[in-house]
């Protein structure tokens, strides 16, 4: 499966078709967006999204977004199977924001979990939080900075100590606030070595 190109489109097309698609189906405005994102976004590693895995990478940005139980957001949601992960991928393919390609078939995603044991599914697949190093170590970096600089106004120390405080505070937040620019830099550089 893959997307429109997103330059050929109206801005509120996708909007238009995601309330139309909630509205048909009864699944929530907010699932059938995250079905078409999941879908559509670009990931670390260069993957195919298909009918056969489809789900997995849906269940998976569910837990990667961690905002409590996979089962509690679909049935929150009114997504009782796979079956209507199946369902809004047609009809997001009949509106014109995905694309079907040659060998994606809908009735893949019947009967891959129930939400009554979506726990199952995930334990399966081995479906588990990826984990953000850059963002653990830019937090990092900025909570001890901000701890020795609280530290050093409680405890006696000399002035280089605060200082060194506030630089690893701003170096974590600096990594953070512009991590884009950051990890350009950072790739064109290991390109540049690696030839």
């Amino acid at each position: 499966m893959s997307e429109i190109n997103p330059e050929d489109k109206d801005p509120n097309f996708n909007l238009r078709i995601i309330t139309k698609i909630s509205d048909e189906t009864g699944i929530l405005f907010d699932m059938v967006g995250h079905i078409q994102i999941s879908i559509t976004k670009k990931r670390k590693k260069t993957i195919h999204i298909d009918s056969k895995n489809a789900s997995q990478f849906i269940i998976l940005d569910l837990i990667n977004n961690d905002n409590g139980s996979v089962r509690d957001i679909l049935t929150h949601n009114k997504i009782h199977s796979s079956d209507d992960f199946g369902l809004v991928v047609k009809r997001l393919c009949e509106e014109g924001l995905l694309i079907q390609e040659q060998g994606d078939n809908f009735d893949d995603f019947n009967g891959q979990f129930k939400t009554e044991t979506i726990d199952d599914f995930i334990k399966l697949h081995k479906l588990k939080k990826d984990h953000d190093w850059y963002k653990i170590i830019c937090y990092s970096l900025y909570i001890l900075g901000t701890a020795i600089v609280i530290a050093s106004y409680i405890i006696p120390v000399t002035h280089n100590i605060g200082w060194a405080g506030w630089l690893v505070g701003m170096i974590g937040w600096v990594l953070l606030t512009f991590r884009n620019s950051v990890v350009g830099v950072f790739n064109k550089v290991a390109n540049r070595t690696s030839h």
